[in-house]
């Protein structure tokens, strides 16, 4: 049996994660369990209990330490996708946690993390792919993500163009952009319902058109750090948006390090 495994703590942001993954289950058909673990005998788990039940969900107990447990966890083969909280304070220059951090760099499978402050919809059906257009960051989206769509699901590639990367030169803008992107979903994401073409900051069109299209769930493929300097547009979507971030791993390949970096369009991305 397939599992969508959520990770909770005691947080006020339980509640938004525990929903989330029932979403995500449904989206992609996989049964959900939850897992705690009791670090601090002085904590209680009652609450956590009476929330998983109501929602309907099994919790699970593991002993410490945390990370190590959490990690074996999802790394059990039925979990298609983990959920966690950012465990962080979004707006003070770290998206998550240090919890979050460690799951989000071993963790070698799909991974959405749910902000505090995340409503979740009623179903989970409209889905933004930031894409860069290159092989190594489209590859997850088509092979990790595709796949795990069992319901329904509007997809929305976004590509955003940076001075380096804007044509330069269009003879009929709205007919040559067309075609430019016809010719990108049929590359990159065959899946997609559409796609919506920008210019400029990457990070900000990812919220931006996020908030214009109403979606559900914002997917980034990654190349699994977080240190200084690395993956800056997932840094920034995780510490900006109040939407649930679905991350990719980027599988390591034959291809060229250079390559495997963060969508959508920018150099600091990996």
């Amino acid at each position: 049996m397939s599992t969508v495994l959520v990770a909770l703590d005691a947080s006020t942001g339980a509640r938004a994660v525990l929903e989330t993954a029932v979403r995500v289950g449904e989206l992609t058909g996989a049964h959900v369990e939850a897992v705690h673990v009791h670090a601090d005998p002085r904590e209680c788990d009652d609450t956590l209990e009476a929330l998983a039940a109501r929602i309907g969900v099994p919790l699970k107990l593991l002993e410490p330490p945390v990370e190590p447990a959490l990690i074996a966890a999802m790394g059990e083969p039925d979990v298609i996708v983990a959920v966690i909280g950012t465990g962080g304070a979004p707006g003070y220059g770290r998206p998550v946690g240090h919890t979050a951090t460690s799951i989000l760099e071993s963790v070698d499978k799909p991974v959405v993390v749910v902000p505090p402050e995340a409503v979740s919809p009623g179903t989970m059906v409209r889905l933004l792919v930031p894409l860069e257009g290159t092989e190594a960051s489209s590859r997850p989206v088509r092979e990790r993500l595709v796949p795990l769509l069992v319901a329904d699901a509007d997809v929305v590639a976004l590509h955003v163009f940076t001075d380096t990367t804007l044509p330069a030169m269009l003879d009929r803008p709205h007919r040559d952009l067309d075609m430019l992107g016809s010719e990108f979903l049929a590359r990159h994401l065959p899946r997609a319902n559409r796609i919506e073409l920008r210019t400029g900051p990457v990070a900000t069109w990812v919220t931006e058109v996020s908030e214009e299209y109403g979606s559900d769930l914002i997917v980034l493929s990654w190349s699994q750090s977080l240190s200084p300097g690395r993956s800056h547009v997932v840094r920034e979507v995780l510490g900006d948006s109040h939407l649930p971030v679905l991350l990719l791993p980027i599988v390591p390949t034959d291809i060229n390090e250079a390559d495997a970096v963060s969508p959508p369009v920018d150099g600091d991305l990996a």
